[in-house]
């Protein structure tokens, strides 16, 4: 079907792109004030031990150094967290990883800071580390927190999981690890702080959703809401790694202390300590199917290492239940799931946000059954998927619209698929005496991502549309711009909505002074949310231009819109300022995103889900164990597409992380200190390992709740790239790997080299 919109859908220039290319483009890391402190932070030396005496005073005397603060300088509650409050904002009676922050140095110059941070001194009294979650859960364990060593647990029983093994014809039964990883977002976590014009305390950072940043602030520093300012618009790249308190309190302390302002910048290997990771998971799962090919029962227990926080372990983990039986039904079902505290680390959101976890195990569960049962594999995820009104794996209905069998169904209409045995055998460019020893194979996974928050959870979202006498509109919206797109995508809604050229509306985001609360800018909401509270809004403000129109230029009651400076309605044209008063008209609107009729606690279920099918290609080395990734091909439903390019770039920076999840990422530690403190150690996918050939199918399946149908993509296009990449490599040499990363020595010992 033709695309009908003006603006939607279509391929476009981002509102921001001459700017990042030119490098006008400010980012936290790049501002600078007059007068700045420059921040240091003094860490932890070890993963667990008692602080037994902090020493300031050498680094107080050192020439430059301003101030230094303690846990004594935080003059309201000395915690923080999105969901529990457990992380000191410096610590003052223990350490429980090696990130912990416990002191803060402020100085003149980038270098007194960090001197002046080597000469505190802290006295500790080391204690036990407790780096492996199950251990962790044991009777005796050395615990970390007062309510014991597990965070979070979650059971699920639906039907009888034995009957259901009883009736199948085939039971695949493995345990899957995958590992703590790393965001790797290209700017560290970093900020200003200083005082603004209305005398607050203002805190330009890198964060995710800066009312609740604003919040924790004010909380830690025993201020009032309207006495603190947070601003995080432009970040550079955040995949969730930014979600949590970063550096925020950190410079409030210093410029509240001072009164002066100040700056704040990770440097890599403080980031990579200190900051939030992927949660580590250990998954047993038990499935079975039918001879007819029909899921019979899926029993799944997790077991997720939080590590030594809360952050969001706990809907992690939620999310991980709510998806342990993929876009599937399956009649019988029962989850048992536990996050855990432990040393290493620390761990919080990451794109996929548990859905990533799950789906690696139960597509390759997928696999092995539809092998065991001589059936085709995307066939077999066909027969299985959820359709709307069918009962998803908790046992609720599932009541707006499914893609899940649309994207299988283009997915077996792909060129990777339709053509995979000839793939298979093409060894065109490879040398004859290296040809015998490449194996080539072709691997599928679909996945399912809920969006929004949950059900119990509040999550909504307003936005204002400022009219100016010219006809220009400013759209405002609080939610933060990290390399997504999504103000582009906003400024194109606006502009289908209103009939009026993109250029003429400014999108202003992040700011708690000038923006109204639109959410946070995680779980796949910001398009489907902010998008429908721009409708919202357009409406009023055209309701208000009618009404003003008939008041003041005596129109009949009609609709009426914006034609560049002009109002035109019921009564014709009339310029802009005839009708409005000379500060122009605001509108605001907020929306409430819908949640399911059904609550199973701690924001489950969604009632919003994204789709995906991912076909890969993949190349073994048998001589050296090397797998490359050569092609991929994702069947994506993310609803209506907004901005093509931006759905695009989603899709194939999706597809990088997921190789490196599959083939090169870890972040590894020893007795929970950290091995990996950079990207020397911590191997990321370069260009030459993410393949040149990335296909992208928009699968649209319109759901009517959404704005012109659209849904949101950021994370189910991250979710099926590792598994798929995973079954690949099985089809190419016959060995099932289940534990992440698969390196060339994994490789090479599955096949008795």
């Amino acid at each position: 079907m033709a695309n009908r919109h003006r603006y939607i859908g279509k391929k476009s220039r981002r509102i921001d792109a001459e700017d990042k290319v030119t490098g006008r483009q400010q980012y936290p890391s790049d501002k600078r004030l007059d007068g700045m402190l420059w921040v240091s932070v003094v860490r932890s030396s070890h993963p667990h031990a008692k602080i037994l005496q902090v020493d300031t005073s050498e680094a107080k005397a050192f020439p430059g150094v301003i101030k230094v603060l303690t846990a004594e300088d935080v003059p309201g509650e000395n915690a923080f967290g999105i969901a529990i409050q457990d992380q000191p904002v410096l610590c003052f009676d223990r350490v429980r990883y090696e990130g912990d922050a416990i002191a803060l140095v402020g100085a003149e110059t980038l270098d007194a800071a960090r001197k002046g941070a080597q000469l505190v001194k802290v006295e500790y009294e080391v204690l036990p580390v407790v780096d492996d979650p199950e251990a962790a859960m044991s009777p005796g364990a050395v615990l970390l927190h007062p309510g014991g060593n597990i965070l979070h647990e979650g059971h699920f029983e639906k039907g009888d999981v034995e009957e259901g093994f009883g009736k199948s014809a085939v039971v695949v039964e493995k345990t899957y690890e995958v590992p703590t990883i790393e965001h790797a977002y290209l700017e560290t976590e970093a900020g200003v702080s200083y005082y603004d014009d209305e005398g607050r305390l203002t805190i330009d950072s890198c964060g995710q959703y800066v009312y609740r940043d604003q919040t924790q602030i004010a909380r830690a520093l025993g201020l009032s809401l309207d006495d603190v300012r947070a601003i995080g618009s432009y970040v550079g790249g955040a995949f969730g790694g930014k979600d949590e308190i970063t550096v925020q309190i950190h410079l409030a302390l210093m410029t509240y202390h001072t009164k002066r302002p100040a700056k704040l910048v990770a440097t890599r290997e403080e980031s990579m300590v200190f900051s939030t990771k992927r949660h580590a998971a250990r998954m047993y799962y038990k499935t079975g199917a039918s001879k007819s090919g029909k899921l019979m029962a899926v029993e799944a227990r997790f077991i997720s290492d939080t590590g030594a926080y809360a952050s969001l372990g706990g809907p992690v983990l939620n999310l991980m239940i709510e998806h342990a039986a993929g876009p599937y039904v399956v009649p019988n079902t029962k989850i048992d799931a536990y996050a855990v505290y432990t040393n290493n680390g620390f761990s919080g959101a990451f794109r996929g946000f548990g859905c990533t976890q799950a789906c690696v195990a139960m597509e390759s569960q997928m696999d092995l059954m539809a092998r065991a049962l001589g059936r085709d594999p995307l066939a077999f995820r066909q027969a299985n998927a959820l359709e709307k009104g069918d009962k998803a794996a908790l046992g609720y209905e599932m009541v707006t619209a499914v893609g899940a069998k649309a994207t299988i169904k283009s997915a077996r209409k792909g060129k990777l698929w339709t053509e995979r045995r000839k793939l298979k055998k093409d060894r065109k460019g490879i040398s004859p005496s290296l040809a015998p020893y490449i194996k080539r194979g072709v691997g599928v996974a679909s996945q399912m991502q809920g969006l929004g928050l949950g059900v119990g959870l509040p999550d909504y979202c307003e936005v204002e549309l400022d009219l100016s006498l010219n006809g220009d509109i400013i759209l405002r919206a609080s939610t933060s711009e990290f390399g997504q797109g999504s103000y582009s995508a906003y400024n194109r809604m606006a502009a289908e909505r209103l009939g009026v050229d993109p250029s003429r509306i400014k999108v202003i985001g992040g700011d708690t002074g000038t923006t109204p609360d639109s959410g946070t800018t995680t779980a796949s909401r910001t398009t489907y949310a902010v998008g429908n509270a721009i409708r919202m809004a357009a409406d009023k403000l055209e309701n208000e231009l009618a009404r003003l129109a008939a008041q003041r230029l005596g129109w009949p009651r009609g609709p009426a819109g914006i034609v560049d400076d002009k109002v035109r309605g019921a009564g014709g044209e009339a310029p802009i300022e005839r009708i409005l008063d000379p500060g122009g008209l605001v509108a605001r609107a907020t929306f409430h995103i819908p949640v399911a009729d059904v609550e199973l606690g701690d924001g489950l279920p969604h009632i919003l889900y994204s789709y995906g099918t991912h076909v890969a290609l993949v190349e073994v080395n048998t001589l050296t164990g090397a797998v490359r990734v050569l092609a991929v091909e994702a069947h994506l439903d993310g609803g209506q597409v907004i901005l093509k390019q931006g759905f695009e770039g989603q899709s194939e920076g999706g597809i990088a992380q997921g190789v490196g999840y599959a083939l090169f990422e870890q972040v590894k530690f020893s007795g929970s200190k950290f091995l990996t403190k950079n990207f020397d150690t911590y191997v990321l996918p370069s260009s030459l390992d993410v393949p040149v050939q990335i296909r992208t199918v928009p699968v649209v399946v319109k759901e009517p709740t959404g704005p012109w149908g659209a849904k949101g993509i950021s994370e189910t296009c991250m979710v099926g790239p590792c598994p798929a990449v995973i079954n690949a490599i099985d089809d190419a040499i016959g060995k099932r790997f289940t534990r992440l990363p698969v390196l060339p020595e994994d490789v090479m010992e599955a096949l008795g080299s």
